[in-house]
């Protein structure tokens, strides 16, 4: 229950930084492409929760997408985009998906 609080909060304080982006700036394109990564990187953690089959491949995937969390507030709190931090987490889904292709039962 705690985590599920936490997690909620640090939510909050995303989006009151990208808020706080938008108006600083007064562009659209920072309020549209902070949401676009906020839902890139809400992807990520959520599809850790399918990874648990192979847990090495998961554990990538979790530090991965830590650095995503890290390219996303980088971008809300100094506005410079790192695209490798943000999509770095597509390379451990890509890799889940060929083990369990080449893995597959038949």
């Amino acid at each position: 229950m705690v985590l599920y609080i936490l997690a909620a909060l640090f939510l909050l304080v995303t989006a009151v930084l990208l808020w706080r982006a938008y108006r600083s700036d007064g562009e659209l394109s920072t309020l549209v492409l902070g949401v676009v990564f906020i839902c890139t990187v809400l992807f990520y953690s959520s599809f850790t929760k399918s990874m648990i089959v192979y847990k090495p491949i998961m554990v990538l995937h979790i530090a991965l997408t830590l650095y995503s969390w890290y390219g996303l507030y980088l971008y809300l709190l100094k506005r410079r985009i790192d695209l490798y931090a943000i999509l770095s987490p597509l390379g451990s889904i890509a890799l889940f998906f060929l083990v369990a292709f080449y893995f597959k039962e038949q």
